[in-house]
């Protein structure tokens, strides 16, 4: 009798040993696989929640998460709104203006204070982008003690995950501006995104404005251009603050 539960012990012991084992296994596998995926971080400068809100069913269509760079005060409704999406909340400063020509004074007001002003909201804000673009290495030595990430807004550069951890990156704009036809911008998506596919472990920058046909935004079909070509290429779409943390 006590052989036989003996041996029923033993059995349930191997099957939970087996399991454990396989589990540990898949986890491996899937932190590799991880690792080696390639993705896009896209973002949206500046603040337009009309068009912002409009787009949020097309993010969910897509599973795509991407990172809003507020230039405004206070967290707002749609702050909240797109945190709840799992979208990221970085910073542009307050009033739109070039941090290079700010001085200390202003500098902390309008890029380093509101960083208490929103955590107070309950939103950690941790990456920034410069507008304009406009940067120096002095001003991101200043403002990586503040923040983990800060992004330019000029250039098309592949980075490596690691990158993206802490420092400076550059950002490719995909504003309609900079595309007179649907296939000009079709063929320079195609273009990043097979170069980017064609790598390990790799990320790239890419942003706009307001969703809408203006100059200054990204049209809605283009941006769904955009997500299946990437989904087709098996490419995932980051938030700043995910490889942050990675």
């Amino acid at each position: 009798m006590k052989t036989k539960k003996l041996k029923k012990v033993w059995v349930v012991l191997g099957i939970l040993i087996f399991a454990i084992v396989v589990t540990l296994g898949c986890i491996k596998l899937y932190r590799v696989k991880q690792a080696r995926q390639c993705g896009i971080l896209l973002a949206f400068d500046d603040y337009s929640p009309g068009s912002w809100t409009e787009a949020l069913e097309l993010f969910d269509k897509y599973n795509v998460h991407v990172t809003f760079f507020v230039a405004w005060d206070e967290p707002t409704e749609f702050c909240y709104k797109a945190l709840e999406k799992g979208h990221e909340i970085g910073f542009h400063t307050i009033g739109h203006t070039d941090v290079t020509d700010m001085d200390e004074e202003e500098l902390q007001r309008c890029v380093i204070d509101p960083i208490e002003t929103f955590r107070n909201g309950g939103i950690e804000m941790t990456s920034f982008a410069y507008p304009y673009g406009f940067h120096d290495d002095e001003t991101d030595e200043r403002l990586l003690e503040y923040y983990k990430v800060v992004r330019g807004a000029w250039y098309y550069e592949v980075h490596s995950k690691a990158d993206l951890r802490h420092g400076f990156v550059e950002a490719y704009p995909i504003d309609n501006i900079h595309f007179e036809t649907d296939e000009e911008f079709q063929a320079k998506i195609d273009q990043i995104l097979q170069e980017l596919s064609d790598n390990v472990g790799a990320v790239t920058c890419l942003y706009s404005h307001a969703i809408d046909v203006g100059d200054w935004c990204v049209k809605p079909e283009r941006l769904e251009y955009l997500f299946q070509k990437a989904d087709e290429l098996g490419l995932k779409f980051y938030t700043f603050k995910e490889l942050q943390n990675n």
